[in-house]
């Protein structure tokens, strides 16, 4: 039998696994790896605390219900930069942003980044991935096949 203290010493390292899958952008040419931020817990989470992101990688936060395009994300505790994608419910692109990390320690100092428009889910990846791939409003996300 293991000792009690490694499933103490492993408990923060399970606390922020996520669920994770494959998305595709129609007409792009690579798999996205996502995890899956689909509780409040983990969408208030996200991708805090992160050193690097891999070049085709990211996290999807998805909703049950329609987001007022009010609704935002922020960058409080995110150490880098970062697009985000808004998604309407057939998962096309209705707004893309870049999004800097927020150097305050005050989480109220840290600027809001909305979207403007209703959405149902949203894909985080590195700056600069919709531009350099040429993604564009109106572009379809789905489950890899």
């Amino acid at each position: 039998m293991k000792p009690f203290w490694i499933g103490i010493l492993l408990l923060p390292w399970f606390a922020h696994a996520a669920a994770a899958t494959e998305l595709c952008i129609e007409g792009h040419d690579h798999r996205i790896q996502v995890e899956i931020a689909d509780t409040f817990e983990s969408r208030a989470r996200g991708l805090m605390a992160r050193d690097e992101l891999a070049a085709h990688a990211g996290m999807w936060f998805r909703y049950q219900d329609e987001r007022p395009g009010s609704a935002g994300f922020w960058m409080y505790n995110t150490r880098i930069p970062l697009d985000i994608a808004y998604l309407n419910k057939d998962m096309e692109i209705v707004s893309i942003i870049t999004m800097e990390p927020c150097p305050s320690i005050d989480p109220n100092l840290c600027p809001a980044y909305r979207p403007g428009v209703p959405y149902y889910s949203a894909v985080e990846l590195n700056k600069g991935y919709f531009e350099r791939y040429n993604i564009n409003l109106g572009r379809k996300f789905k489950r890899c096949e």
